[in-house]
């Protein structure tokens, strides 16, 4: 922005807080709903310069240029906060295509370690196993579109089932292993593949769910043995089917325009209701992977080596994925995750890259092994799905000895990520540092005004090459997501500072309604957090007749540790506001309910919470 627009821009705010008598002696002056600032904040006053002040003391009012007259129009270009500029996407190129060029040049590289068994996969071992599997669906017919899912933990075959369905221009949809009959049913319907590779952990429940389906599912076995005789195995079809291509000369189907074709269906994260399917586009991928390891933000090297116990099936998981493909970096893979196999895999593996979760966080920041370990390799730490309690920042940052913890903002329909906080360590959990072609706003969700410094509302993203095609099979809940103007409603309550940083508060529809009062569970479980008997905290809101919700706190201890119920309302008490005081109790768990990526299963407890 110019500096006539910094200069006008609180000039125009400030005749519409401090002197709202003009309104009725100019007819040009338009008409404001602003509520007044506090008594005391005269920052607006104080921000101009001495003439403007004289001006508006004196009512000498100067009619405002024309591009300044609606006043809606210039508030949102003045309250945007921008990433750098969008990147080309060349847009007759492929992710298959992008994919096996990497492969190919990084072939002698290692790509993926079994952190169990030490086990190892190169690029070209990679490369040669996906390729005849391409080869295999095309001869099963599989065309440009046709859905294939993968329901497994994290296999050392997983990524060779996704690549070889990208290569013929299907759409791969995984799906969470955990997920029950119902649930899992809910979301076949959806995204109706007609493959589904399984493991031996999911082939009986894919087998059982599928009878019951409309249409005919081809299920193929991930592991060596298949537990029934019908069921063929990717080993046997890869040793036994007649189809070799060459795959340095194997070119994958022609997508057409990569803005339009979709290439993968994932699920959201189920938090509000269940899981929709959100669909990304071969552009969308490529714009992720030509920017997230560039030096301005994770800058991933060949010499990585990242530790991922994250589920496949997610966009942060299947993201780091893309990485390790076009980096020729290397993947430590964990299927069955442990503390213990977490800790000895940094260590045995000397991992440099290490992608997390909030719970991992707590675990390094109060786990009392960590201390025996040597993590001395680890020198980039990634964080996402949660602000982040400083003090435990604090305590893994001086833990694994690392300057700063990058915390990541993202969503599935914004193609995974669209910012990091900055490397200096001094706020982790400042979202400072936009991926490009980003634009950001935050806005009143009830009146849809955008919003100006330190005022906490719904964040609104719109950008080049990032926003989801669309939910699958669900025009309703997209037009409900993506307004007419092509800004995402994040559902995300957010803020920024003076300088255009970017704080994540809690989600929207998270948030406890007590008293008329919007409180933020988050902000509750952070100071819960900080108190040394609490292993582990989440909030929810306890319904009550005459305040609508109590604050109500559910509370995992740390071994051998006395505390009661009281203890903890007094510690809440002592450094909060009334409104946010635990209202509703108490209550001591076992384990927070979490989804497969962190995230507090609220609803969960809200129902708990319900019938106490």
């Amino acid at each position: 922005e110019t500096t006539l627009d910094r200069t006008i821009a609180p000039l125009y705010t400030a005749f519409a807080h401090c002197l709202p008598s003009i309104e009725s002696s100019f007819t040009n002056f338009p008409s404001f709903s602003i509520p007044p600032p506090p008594l005391g904040s005269s920052h607006l006053i104080t921000t101009l310069s001495r003439t403007a002040r004289t001006s508006l003391i004196f009512g000498l009012i100067t009619p405002l240029p024309k591009r300044y007259n609606n006043s809606k129009e210039m508030s949102n270009k003045a309250r945007i906060i921008k990433g750098p500029p969008a990147n080309k996407v060349v847009k007759d190129c492929s992710v298959g295509q992008f994919f096996l060029e990497r492969l190919r040049k990084h072939s002698n590289r290692i790509f993926e370690i079994d952190a169990e068994t030490g086990q190892f996969q190169t690029n070209g071992n990679i490369l040669e196993k996906s390729v005849k599997l391409a080869e295999i669906l095309k001869r099963r017919n599989v065309k440009l579109e046709d859905k294939i899912s993968i329901v497994s933990e994290n296999h050392r075959n997983w990524f060779v089932a996704a690549l070889a369905g990208i290569y013929v221009g299907a759409v791969i949809a995984p799906l969470n292993p955990s997920y029950t009959e119902f649930e899992m049913k809910h979301i076949l319907n959806i995204s109706k593949p007609r493959i589904i590779f399984v493991s031996r952990r999911t082939e009986k429940l894919c087998s059982k769910v599928i009878t019951n389906l409309s249409w005919q599912i081809e299920l193929i076995e991930l592991d060596d043995e298949a537990l029934t005789s019908n069921v063929p195995t990717l080993k046997s079809l890869l040793e036994t089917t007649d189809c070799y291509t060459d795959p340095y000369r194997y070119t994958p189907v022609d997508i057409g325009d990569n803005k339009k074709r979709p290439i993968l269906i994932l699920c959201s994260s189920g938090t509000t209701g269940l899981p929709k399917g959100v669909m990304l586009s071969h552009q969308n991928l490529l714009n992720f992977t030509q920017n997230i390891s560039k030096s301005d933000y994770l800058n991933i090297m060949q010499d990585d080596r990242i530790l991922i116990f994250l589920p496949f099936y997610h966009g942060y998981a299947f993201g780091i994925l893309s990485i390790v493909t076009i980096s020729g970096s290397t993947l430590v893979r964990i299927s069955n995750f442990s503390i213990e196999l977490l800790f000895t895999s940094i260590e045995r593996y000397c991992i440099t890259f290490l992608p997390i979760v909030p719970p991992v966080l707590i675990i390094l920041a109060k786990h009392p092994a960590v201390p025996s370990y040597d993590f001395r390799s680890v020198n980039k730490v990634l964080c996402g799905a949660a602000p982040l309690p400083k003090k435990l920042l604090s305590e893994a940052k001086k833990r694994l000895n690392v300057k700063s913890i990058t915390n990541g903002y993202g969503m599935t329909e914004l193609s995974i990520v669209i910012g990091f906080s900055d490397q200096s360590g001094e706020n982790d959990n400042a979202i400072s540092k936009l991926m490009p072609g980003i634009h950001c706003k935050i806005i009143n969700p009830e009146t849809f005004e955008t919003l100006g410094p330190m005022q906490p509302g719904e964040l609104c993203v719109k950008g080049e090459h990032i926003l989801m095609l669309g939910y699958y099979g669900n025009r309703k809940a997209t037009d409900e997501t993506i307004d007419n103007d092509g800004w995402l409603h994040t559902g995300d309550v957010c803020l920024y500072d003076e300088s255009g940083k970017l704080f994540i508060v809690d989600r929207l529809k998270e948030l406890i309604k007590y008293k008329g009062y919007q409180v933020s569970p988050v902000e509750i479980e952070i100071l819960l957090l900080s108190h040394p008997a609490v292993k582990d905290a989440a909030v929810a809101g306890k319904p009550d007749e005459n305040s609508g919700e109590l604050p109500m706190a559910f509370v995992v201890k740390q071994p051998n540790t006395k505390v009661t119920d009281q203890d903890i309302t007094d510690y809440v008490k002592r450094q909060m506001s009334p409104q946010k005081w635990l209202r509703g109790g108490v209550r001591f768990i076992d384990a927070i309910p979490r989804n497969s990526t962190g995230k507090v299963m609220r609803r969960e407890l809200r129902n708990l919470a319900s019938n106490l």
